[in-house]
């Protein structure tokens, strides 16, 4: 086998067992590079998934950065200072969302310390953020529509990941670049060798793969080997 891949993991915390949180964090602190966490509010995406206090619990165990992805009709100052006040480290905001006010977003998300992320959707093309990309600290791909687990991989987004790979070589930009949505037994090859620097990952590959997440994640490192992939922190 020739040189492997290297990726690293945020597990999507809205596919862990909300009975055993505490124990999987404890294990993942040691794993994974960064926890994702989803606020949905049932306008942006037809879902509901937790809450900026959410956050604030899971920062009392985390010992990884933690990345809010606000899909939040009416994204405002108000949505962003709560999760910065409940310890996320990354903001990542639609970027379909936010293009009205985006700078002053920028600025509040730097001043505060924290990491800027900007999601794109399948159909938002890498230009719409082409003015303020040189101060995205991680740059996400969503290879579904926003919202629901399990959909199947939007093709288009392998194009636009590698896109970003070279604007960011040319650029000298700083993003990291992740994919959110997809990310299944047969879309993983593709997609880990696509680009990207981080895939978010959650029931499909991690947490389902078994009720103890030590084994869970030695069956999903085994997956990633045997398409050439290796995971890092």
């Amino acid at each position: 086998m020739g040189k492997m891949k290297k990726l690293m993991i945020a597990p999507s915390l809205m596919g862990m067992d909300v009975l055993e949180i505490k124990k999987q964090i404890a294990f993942l602190n040691q794993k994974a590079y960064m926890y994702h966490v989803d606020i949905l509010d049932w306008h942006y995406a037809k879902n509901l998934c937790f809450s900026p206090d959410f956050i604030s619990q899971i920062k009392t165990v985390a010992e990884i950065p933690i990345e809010a992805h606000l899909m939040v009709e009416g994204t405002d100052e108000g949505i962003i200072n709560a999760v910065i006040e409940a310890g996320a480290d990354y903001i990542s905001l639609q970027a379909d969302e936010v293009s009205k006010n985006i700078f002053r977003y920028i600025d509040m998300i730097k001043q505060k310390g924290r990491k800027l992320g900007i999601v794109l959707n399948p159909s938002v093309p890498l230009s719409y953020i082409e003015s303020y990309l040189d101060q995205v600290d991680l740059l996400t791909f969503m290879g579904v529509t926003p919202g629901f687990a399990g959909q199947k991989l939007s093709e288009c987004v392998l194009d636009k990941i590698a896109g970003a790979r070279e604007l960011r070589d040319a650029k000298g930009y700083y993003y990291q670049i992740e994919i959110d949505g997809g990310c299944h037994m047969d879309s993983i090859e593709r997609i880990g060798k696509s680009g990207i620097d981080v895939m978010i990952v959650g029931k499909t590959l991690l947490f389902g793969q078994d009720e103890d997440i030590c084994r869970a994640w030695d069956k999903m490192e085994r997956i990633f080997e045997d398409v050439g992939l290796a995971l890092e922190r």
